[in-house]
């Protein structure tokens, strides 16, 4: 009988490459251990750019027991809190290049966006699934799934900002325009399509919203707010949000054009 890989080693087959880096977590899921998935997303690291990396061909999502496979609210909470620290850590990464921009950073920064996208619309799916998962929430689980949102929102508006402001404009001022777009051709599309999946999943979350019911103690049922709670999404910060997201999108797309 084969021996269980640990987690420190399954995170060390992911850094290798991004396709072990989808490979390792789509198994990791089917292990179905929420605690597990927690604890690798928080020490989990992607490898530094070798050339290799084929950056400018299509993102492969991760699938499987990834998006198919329920946790509590609890669970999805905490492992979330992982995805983010795991996010967290590569904005310091973007943010780092931004302040070191080269020619030879500019295939890890695309990786690391890659990265970002990849567990972004993971976040996204998973959160589309917890809330199919009951039909009657709790306050508090209602405010869990608003912590979800908000989380995997802002984290990618953060993304973005830093990829398509701070370092594509540090960037652009240290290499010949020819050469950054030969470096980064299409990978605008990628940014766009990924602000098209935010907009559809919100889109599936208010309809979710208008199907659920909130079941506070001692008082009757009631359906859970409009504005879904939060920083972002209100309807007035909803607005704010999407200009931001589409000017930053719109920036880069012309930054390399």
């Amino acid at each position: 009988m084969s021996k269980k890989p640990t987690l420190a080693s399954m995170a060390r087959i992911a850094a290798r490459s991004e396709k072990e880096f989808i490979e390792t977590i789509n198994g990791l899921f089917d292990r179905g251990d929420a605690q597990e998935c927690f604890e690798f997303f928080d020490r989990l690291n992607i490898p530094r750019s070798q050339g290799a990396e084929a950056l400018l061909e299509p993102i492969e999502f991760f699938g499987g027991a990834c998006v198919t496979t329920t946790y509590t609210f609890d669970q999805e909470a905490k492992l979330s809190k992982g995805m983010q620290k795991f996010l967290e850590r590569h904005e310091r990464k973007i943010r780092w290049h931004a302040g070191h921009p080269s020619a030879e950073g500019v295939q890890n920064v695309l990786l690391l966006f890659r990265a970002a996208i990849m567990v972004t619309r993971l976040r996204s799916q998973r959160l589309l699934l917890l809330l199919a998962s009951k039909d009657e929430l709790t306050p508090d689980e209602w405010w869990q799934a608003r912590e979800l949102m908000n989380g995997t929102y802002q984290s990618f508006r953060k993304f973005l900002t830093h990829v398509a402001s701070s370092w594509i404009d540090a960037v652009r001022s240290t290499m010949d325009h020819q050469d950054l777009n030969e470096a980064i051709g299409p990978f605008y599309e990628f940014i766009d399509d990924q602000v098209r999946a935010l907009e559809e999943v919100r889109e599936r979350v208010e309809e979710r919203r208008s199907e659920l019911t909130v079941l506070p103690e001692g008082h009757p049922p009631v359906k859970p707010p409009l504005y879904f709670g939060g920083d972002v999404l209100g309807r007035g910060p909803w607005t704010q949000y999407w200009k931001a997201l589409n000017s930053k999108a719109h920036h880069f797309r012309e930054s390399v054009g």
